[in-house]
């Protein structure tokens, strides 16, 4: 039909006046622009849309151009009978071509890099799987997906027996077994699905249980081998929470997988395929139309319900170690009276993370309420399609029941998919990042302890010009430091408080990594050496004693794990608590109090030298160890030392006199430097800080 040529005029002149960032109604403009954009203004008023929502309206205007082009031309010339190619026949497609380019150049990277992360996640994840999940643990995992498949498929054609059975009921034809048959099948498809489902969800705790082994395995390795001062700046409640959220996600996947992802799929497939041979074609496009816009809207929502939830990690993991924090300190605040004010602190707190999860929860309600406004359209569309059949005989109850059933059944579904998406994209950003805290380290670098050479021509402790500063500090703690000490020597260090003679031990225990020099043990670097083998050749004793809320064996056996009683209750004697045991209710069985409030300050630090009895290191080192113990005690435990680890190289830290004669050599620090090393009678009469120490303890 041809168009005259005021008609044709007429429409190029409105397709010219089409604004092209105008097209959405105002109202969906609301609705849609703070899907698209994160935000909750609209995009209108010269306000910059986002690339999808110019590639929207870029298409509608291009297509309205085109459809009126398409038309006056049509009016005005016939068509040559040797037609060129479309790119040239309709110069649009190449404008559209060209605008699509231009959108689609902006769209948001940062949100493409996202996707590439999470996908690296998802195959770094399986890849972790596969290396630390034991047959058992897989077999685990195909058992509880083959349950949530045949589910799935049980679920996805009850609405079909369903059905059937309507109209065989209604139209009274159907013999009696036939009906039995279908009534039994219907029974069956709806108990199954819930039998399946528990069998798979104990089967999935067992696999959490499993999974949650390796990873701790994983996290306690991975904390054997940080320095001293990852410790200074975290306290247990912030680590234990760190790790309880890890497992949480670990659950959150393995849930996610194997009855968010797999089930779904397989319902909906099979709902679309039994509704397309049914003849529900407008249904079956309703499902999955609302089935593509409700895992739109959840992928774009999750975007910022994920950056929200790191804000809601990071304030739950502080809020917990402030607890943690205020529990453990809790004697200070009854000391001074202080309780407001520990209380103040933690209420402070909490008010970050109230404010976190407000604005998490506010996008959460968000996204659900525009997931509730899909479903109300595509229930609505689908069932005044069924209705509408009915009433006009074009279709049969069973059918209308069936397009019902079918329309709740995928409502669980679909949202699960949509849910899934949410949560698994969440959880595998935050677990991905704790899985690379634990790849830094080698899975086996504390399973099997390294042979350090030992030769008698090498100096057993080499420190090289060493200097260390602590994290956060501006003041070196050691400057310079240069000695040596030989296989099977007794050394003593001593000197002011604050000289660097605890410093010297960490450094040589590598709890902090000095910023210049070396340390050598029997002429190698102990940089190069596993903290696992260093471990084993060297026995340390600090000032400060860490006692588990366990048994007293348990708190010996920590040392040395084949121990038998017979050498824990020997290793006990020469740390002089041969009468400990008696006296305890439960003997070694006994359960000591939190951190070993049950024991006195000398008690513990003999517990600890009593852990040094049960082991065999090369190196022995005591810092401030028996500060706590009367000096006749001291004098005893440190001569047991001295016997017990007769022939290897000992370092004792002391500010005692008593405990300083018991060296073959001397070295004094001061200001972080090695003043003066000897024997003790040679440092005596020239030292001046040893002559004040001595020379007060003798008066």
């Amino acid at each position: 039909m041809q168009l005259s040529r005021k008609r044709s005029n007429t429409i190029l002149s409105h397709t010219r006046d089409l604004p092209s960032c105008s097209v959405l109604p105002d109202p969906v403009c609301r609705i849609v622009s703070p899907i698209l954009t994160g935000s909750e203004s609209c995009t209108r008023s010269g306000c910059i849309c986002p690339a999808a929502l110019r590639l929207l309206k870029c298409i509608q205007c291009r297509l309205w151009r085109a459809g009126a082009t398409i038309m006056v031309r049509h009016s005005r010339s016939r068509p040559s009978t040797r037609r060129p190619p479309i790119c040239r026949r309709q110069p649009w497609l190449i404008d559209m071509r060209n605008c699509m380019r231009r959108c689609t150049s902006t769209l948001d990277r940062a949100a493409v890099e996202r996707d590439v992360v999470i996908m690296k996640r998802w195959f770094k994840l399986f890849e972790t799987a596969s290396r630390h999940l034991q047959a058992k643990e897989r077999g685990l995992f195909v058992v509880v997906v083959g349950c949530m498949l045949i589910a799935a498929g049980c679920m996805a054609i009850t609405p079909y027996i369903l059905g059937v059975l309507t109209d065989r009921l209604l139209e009274g034809r159907a013999s009696h077994d036939v009906l039995v048959l279908l009534a039994g099948a219907y029974l069956a498809t709806v108990a199954m699905p819930r039998i399946l489902q528990t069998v798979a969800l104990h089967r999935q705790s067992s696999l959490r249980v499993h999974a949650n082994r390796s990873l701790l395995s994983s996290y306690f390795n991975y904390l054997c081998e940080q320095p001293e001062s990852f410790f200074t700046s975290r306290n247990s409640g912030e680590l234990s929470q760190e790790v309880t959220q890890a497992s949480n996600d670990l659950y959150v996947i393995i849930r996610n997988f194997s009855s968010s992802i797999i089930s779904p799929i397989v319902q909906i497939s099979i709902a679309i395929v039994i509704l397309a041979l049914n003849r529900d074609l407008i249904v079956a496009a309703a499902i999955l139309i609302y089935a593509v816009l409700f895992l739109t809207n959840n992928a774009i929502q999750g975007r910022r319900l994920m950056q929200l939830r790191d804000g809601l990690m990071e304030a739950g993991r502080k809020s917990y170690a402030t607890l943690s924090d205020s529990i453990s300190n809790i004697a200070v605040a009854r000391q001074y009276n202080g309780y407001d004010f520990l209380l103040s602190r933690y209420r402070a707190v909490l008010d970050e993370d109230r404010h976190a999860q407000g604005r998490y929860w506010a996008v959460s309600l968000q996204m659900q309420i525009i997931n509730a406004l899909l479903f109300v359209g595509f229930f609505g569309v689908s069932f005044g399609v069924a209705l509408y059949g009915v009433v006009h005989g074009e279709r049969s109850v069973g059918s209308m029941v069936l397009v019902g059933a079918y329309t709740l059944t995928l409502l669980a579904p679909i949202e699960g998919l949509g849910n899934m998406l949410t949560e698994i994209t969440q959880s595998l950003r935050t677990f991905g990042v704790f899985m690379d805290k634990l790849e830094s380290v080698r899975p086996s670098s504390r399973r099997h302890a390294e042979v350090v050479p030992m030769s008698s021509f090498q100096p057993a402790i080499e420190f090289d010009d060493v200097s260390l500063i602590y994290p956060g500090a501006t003041v070196p703690a050691l400057r310079g430091i240069s000695f040596s000490i030989a296989p099977g020597q007794q050394v003593v260090i001593t000197g002011p408080s604050g000289a660097g003679k605890t410093s010297i031990i960490k450094a040589l225990t590598r709890q902090y990594s000095p910023g210049t020099g070396s340390i050598r043990l029997f002429g190698q670097d102990i940089a190069t050496i596993d903290v696992r083998t260093l471990s084993d050749r060297v026995g340390y004793v600090s000032q400060e004693v860490f006692i588990l809320k366990d048994t007293l064996r348990f708190n010996l056996k920590i040392a040395r794990a084949e121990a038998s009683d017979e050498e824990i209750l020997h290793s006990l004697e020469k740390a002089g608590l041969g009468d400990l045991v008696p006296s305890l209710p439960a003997g070694l069985d006994t359960i000591l109090g939190n951190r070993g409030a049950t024991l006195s300050g000398g008690q513990r630090q003999r517990l600890a030298l009593a852990r040094l009895f049960l082991r065999k290191p090369d190196v022995v080192v005591i810092d401030e160890g028996t500060a706590a113990l009367d000096i006749v005690t001291e004098q005893r435990v440190l001569e047991e030392c001295l016997t017990t680890f007769d022939g290897k190289t000992i370092v004792i830290v002391t500010h005692r006199p008593s405990a300083m004669v018991l060296g073959d050599t001397l070295i004094v620090v001061q200001d972080g430097r090695v003043e003066d090393s000897g024997k003790h009678d040679e440092l005596r009469s020239r030292n001046g800080f040893l002559s004040r120490v001595l020379s007060g303890a003798a008066s």
